[in-house]
């Protein structure tokens, strides 16, 4: 999802002639907005794992221990006296029944534990990526300022002496045509290095 986002706005950023002033705040209410989705996600994990402990809670109570309860009853000679023997049988009884209970949490736990990892994990790459983008927009965005606000000193300067879109245009063209001739230049000396 975080290469999703910084796809779209790398495109608009390299695919525009210019970006609008109001592009910078656009991007930060998108940062914005994917930091509270974090937050959202971490506490839906941690809900999800904390009802998967209380479904555990009550497997335990209701038909872990039950089982367990019977099956040592069973185990039990007939000739034992049950409520002289009751603290003693509890007593080996309710460690196993902690154990198991430990065990099915714990691994509950390191699952938790495991997913939230990978989300700020996954969620410190968007951030820094985002960072990079909006300091790239912020700079385009001051770039274009910039060259707004010097053309229009020009034109109070010179008034319709120059006309500065022509001016632009011109200098844009053969930036573009040195372009080309630069690349076909890498394609013959491609081709000759490999003869």
């Amino acid at each position: 999802m975080k290469y999703f986002y910084v796809s779209v706005f790398s495109f608009f950023l390299f695919s525009c002639a210019s970006i609008p002033s109001s592009t910078v705040t656009l991007t930060k209410e998108v940062i914005k907005e994917a930091d509270n989705m974090h937050q959202l996600n971490v506490s839906l994990v941690n809900r999800l794992f904390d009802e998967r402990k209380e479904k555990i809670n009550l497997f335990i109570e209701n038909k872990y221990t039950p089982t367990l309860l019977k099956k040592f009853e069973g185990l039990l000679p007939d000739s034992l006296d049950y409520k002289k023997e009751l603290p003693n049988i509890l007593n080996s009884i309710v460690p196993i029944i902690n154990h198991k209970k430990d065990s099915l949490q714990s691994i509950l736990d390191s699952q938790r534990q495991d997913i939230l990892n990978q989300l700020n994990s996954n969620y410190s790459d968007y951030s820094k990526a985002t960072t990079s983008l909006q300091n790239l927009i912020n700079s385009a965005v001051k770039v274009k300022t910039t060259e707004s606000d010097a053309l229009s000193a020009i034109n109070q300067l010179t008034g319709d002496k120059i006309n500065i879109k022509k001016v632009e245009n011109t200098i844009n063209q053969s930036i573009d045509k040195t372009g080309n001739a630069l690349n076909k230049l890498i394609t013959i000396e491609k081709v000759i290095s490999e003869k």
